[in-house]
């Protein structure tokens, strides 16, 4: 049995803060370690549970955080930016199980920590078909388009809530509660890594039992910016619609195509962002 686990470090036990994930900043080089440590322990449950192999996809920023080092020798590891299927990358019909390890909860989500949509000085809503989703929707879409059941998370308990409001049958670890974007509770550090290890051995063992989410064949991509000038640059963008004075659309084929695309729609919004103003 083939497990992929997209690891995220802003759901992680004892991160609270922009200094905790962002390089060079004072926390972010422990932040790194307790990252490795969760992903640790989920990769134990899941060998528990019955897992035969294990893939980590690091998947914060610039996908170069998880310590190698101390990473269990068991799992293979997927490094590095740049990559076409973005946080869950290479994912396929070979895996049984899509495990989300430390993410969030999607912008604008109260008492969440840190809060955001893949990039939070860009965008403030990602919808499908009309419907907001953060970034556990989007990667679980895709996993289950490509035949993989959404079988584990873990972050805070905002995250838990959207996690189990996508597939009320995922198991999810809350390993701190939050009380504000930067604060929260968290456990100790023996009672969150029981807590990791047991739902990891849990989701390993009734994987067979989940089900891929129903993926529409036709999609209709909407992206509501932080500014108007960013719907400026997205509509630059051959088959983007303006729809508002900071949303556009796209239609896509496939959750493949929406992957690539919002990453293509995201850069031409880039180009036009001002920290200034």
């Amino acid at each position: 049995m083939k497990i992929f686990i997209s690891a995220d470090l802003e759901g992680t036990n004892g991160i609270v803060s922009p200094g905790d994930i962002i390089p060079g900043e004072a926390g972010y080089e422990a932040a790194r370690v307790l990252m490795t440590e969760e992903v640790n322990a989920a990769i134990e449950g899941l060998y528990m549970g019955g897992a035969t192999a294990v893939t980590v996809c690091d998947s914060h920023e610039i996908a170069q955080n998880i310590r190698i080092d101390l990473l269990d020798e068991r799992a293979s590891f997927i490094s590095g930016a740049t990559r076409a299927d973005s946080m869950v990358h290479s994912i396929d019909n070979t895996y049984d199980g899509l495990v989300l390890l430390g993410h969030h909860a999607m912008f604008g989500t109260k008492q969440a920590v840190l809060d955001h949509s893949y990039d939070q000085y860009l965008i403030r809503e990602l919808k499908i078909n009309g419907k907001a989703y953060g970034e556990v929707g989007v990667n679980a879409l895709l996993a289950s388009e490509r035949g993989v059941p959404f079988i584990m998370a873990s972050g805070d308990d905002a995250l838990e809530r959207e996690a189990k409001e996508f597939y009320n049958d995922v198991e999810v670890a809350a390993v701190k509660k939050a009380e504000g974007r930067y604060c929260a509770k968290c456990l100790p550090k023996a009672e969150c890594r029981e807590l990791l290890v047991n739902t990891a051995k849990r989701a390993a063992e009734t994987a067979k039992l989940k089900k891929c989410v129903p993926v529409s064949k036709n999609l209709t991509m909407g992206v509501v910016f932080q500014q108007t000038c960013m719907a400026d640059g997205a509509e630059r963008v051959k088959g983007v619609r303006r729809i508002g004075a900071m949303e556009v659309s796209y239609e896509c084929s496939s959750m493949t195509e929406y992957m690539q695309m919002r990453q293509v729609i995201f850069q031409a919004a880039a180009e036009f962002y001002d920290k200034r103003f």
